[in-house]
């Protein structure tokens, strides 16, 4: 079974609070370090940090075949509203406003409606960005009526053979339920992505399923994420066809031309790959084709830049662009209208919409690069800031058991997910041991091993 407390010694927790006076610069200068800062390297240039996940609860209605979550999560204990709000307050300090937060888990629809409209209507009080990360099974239109109400920006649908839903066999088939999840967000005001994880048993599929989603007007953004030996799952270590290349290749065979994912960066180059698109009834065209070009409009972009908020803000650095190089924009203008003609009769079947697509390429708990950790830029908010994603998923334990401090006017309370409640001292117990919990609190690798046993017993 996979050792969840793996670690790297010199990579640490980001803090409680920021110290310094460019929320940019500590991303910026990791991607320097590794010679990831290039000219076509959007983070540290533009934002602070793509994401960070606030995790509101470790449960799950699913045991995915591949899921980062620890043996112990379903053993654990959501974490209080004062908890969650003071995170959300350690983010904001470190990235400003604008960055966007999911809301996450486990499964956040598992936790009270009540409690995500509260944390919709703090996130959007702090100036940030929110995303609601679901499997979708309870998501139903109501329930995101009311979040969209509170405040929600965004809901990410995760939908993929790794999950063993009753009656699927297939990617393809599993497009009834992606069908359905678009028609319950739609009209909602929501912006709506869409998550797969690649294995081996659905890789043959990817280029029928970005069809799919390529086809898909309402889906803003399309996510690839690639499989992981990290977490409770069953399956492990990924099968060698599966790489960032293979999969780059399968979705454009899938939206049918190429997507130039080497022309602009989101961190890391062997941690992510990102391409946009345009596309419009059956057919898509890169926006990223012309790779000076690009660069050339991200560095007038950068140098009308004010640094204010943690993500891109368009209009008001177009304007100022456009005042600064007008030339260069009557000429970005005329190859963005060139590209959208190569969609030819497809202008005629459907709406024109931009999509964005990601392949993530998480590492594995006992295989993790100092350096990608060190710039990371999906990082997940814990008990002592901000950490990166793969780290936290190899040690979530540690991690989960580290006592959570809330300042009140009372003076400092305590919490990790070992307890249900605020304590009134920092010497909380550590997580229980999962051998000790029943067959059906467990999943993943635990529950087939405590299975296992039972049968031969």
């Amino acid at each position: 079974m996979k050792d969840n407390t793996h670690s790297i010694p010199t990579i640490a927790p980001a803090g409680r609070k920021f110290t310094g006076t460019d929320r940019r610069a500590p991303l910026r200068d990791g991607l320097k370090r590794c010679g990831e800062y290039g000219a076509g390297q959007t983070a540290g240039r533009f934002y602070p940090i793509a994401c960070v996940a606030l995790e509101v609860t470790q449960r799950c209605n699913l045991d995915c075949a591949l899921c980062y979550l620890s043996d112990r999560a379903e053993m654990t204990y959501d974490p209080p509203l004062s908890v969650l709000f003071a995170r959300l307050a350690t983010i904001r300090s470190h990235y400003g406003t604008g960055v966007s937060v999911q809301l996450t888990g486990g499964d956040p629809t598992l936790r009270k409606v009540e409690d995500l409209e509260a944390l919709c209507r703090e996130i959007k009080r702090l100036g940030m960005r929110s995303c609601l990360m679901t499997n979708g099974i309870r998501a139903s239109g109501a329930f995101l009526t009311r979040l969209a109400a509170a405040g929600l920006d965004d809901v990410a649908f995760h939908v993929d053979m790794t999950q063993d839903r009753k009656g699927f066999s297939s990617e393809v088939e599993l497009n009834t339920v992606r069908r359905a999840y678009i028609r319950r967000a739609r009209g909602l005001g929501l912006r709506i992505l869409f998550n797969t994880t690649v294995f081996g048993g659905n890789f043959d599929e990817l280029p029928a399923l970005a069809r799919f989603l390529r086809d898909c007007p309402e889906v803003a953004f399309v996510s690839f994420q690639m499989q992981a030996d990290t977490g409770r799952g069953v399956l492990r270590a990924r099968p060698d066809e599966i790489t960032q290349d293979s999969v780059a290749r399968a979705i454009e065979e899938g939206y049918g031309t190429p997507l130039h994912f080497d022309t602009a960066a989101v961190g890391h180059s062997k941690c992510n790959r990102y391409a946009s698109v345009v596309t419009a009834g059956g057919r898509a065209i890169s926006l990223l084709s012309n790779r000076q070009l690009v660069h050339r409009v991200m560095a007038a972009l950068e140098a009308a830049d004010d640094q204010q908020d943690a993500h891109i803000r368009i209009r008001p650095k177009v304007r100022r662009l456009i005042c600064r190089h007008p030339l260069l924009a009557l000429y970005v203008l005329g190859q963005l209208a060139l590209s959208v003609a190569r969609l030819g009769r497809g202008l005629l079947r459907g709406p024109v919409r931009r999509q964005a697509v990601f392949i993530h390429n998480f590492m594995a708990a006992d295989t993790l690069n100092e350096d990608r950790c060190a710039s990371c830029v999906f990082m997940v908010a814990a008990a002592n800031g901000p950490l990166s994603m793969c780290l936290h998923n190899a040690q979530r334990d540690l991690h989960l058991a580290s006592p959570d401090r809330i300042d009140g006017p009372a003076g400092p309370s305590w919490w990790n997910a070992a307890v249900p409640r605020l304590s009134g001292g920092s010497d909380l117990p550590d997580l229980s041991d999962p051998a000790l919990a029943p067959l059906k609190r467990l999943k993943g690798q635990m529950r087939a091993l405590r299975q296992k046993q039972k049968d031969a017993s």
